[in-house]
Formats: structure tokens, C-alpha cells, sequence
């Protein structure tokens, strides 16, 4: 029997996102999801590795932070 291979997930860069809160003056998570315009918990969620980063979440950081897709997020295989 084979296995069926995992699809890639998208994950946040979250070491990319600590660094652009530093550069913004922004000293909580709390203040980072209000920049980037989501509740807080989604945002906990997210970095943790509980969820996976939706459309939304992904439009609100990028549009928050006028970067492109690769300085915050990266595809990987699913574990």
C-alpha cells in the first residue's frame, strides 16, 4: 500500500514578522494584530503552528506591511 504524498502548507515566517513588529515600535502581539488589522488570538494561533494562515490573514499582512508574499510566508510540506 502507498501513501498518498502530504500537500504543502503555507506557514508564516514568524522570525520575519518579530522583526518588522521591532522595526514598527510595536512591543506586544496584541499591537501587532491590530496593525495588521486580525484579533490577537488568530494571530497566537498562527504563530504557534495551530493554524494554518488563510487568505485573509495573508492579505491583512501583506497589505499591512506593503511586502511581498516571500518575506513573511514560505510553503512547506505538511508534517
Amino acid at each position: 500500500m502507498t501513501s498518498t504524498p502530504s500537500a504543502p502548507v503555507i506557514r508564516l515566517r514568524d522570525d520575519a514578522l518579530v522583526k518588522w513588529a521591532e522595526r514598527q515600535g510595536l512591543p506586544s502581539e496584541t499591537a501587532v494584530a491590530e496593525r495588521i488589522g486580525i484579533g490577537q488570538p488568530t494571530l497566537n494561533r498562527i504563530r504557534r503552528g495551530e493554524v494554518a494562515p488563510g487568505e485573509k490573514f495573508i492579505a491583512a499582512v501583506l497589505s499591512a506591511t506593503g511586502a511581498k508574499f516571500e518575506r513573511f510566508f514560505e510553503i512547506a510540506e505538511a508534517s
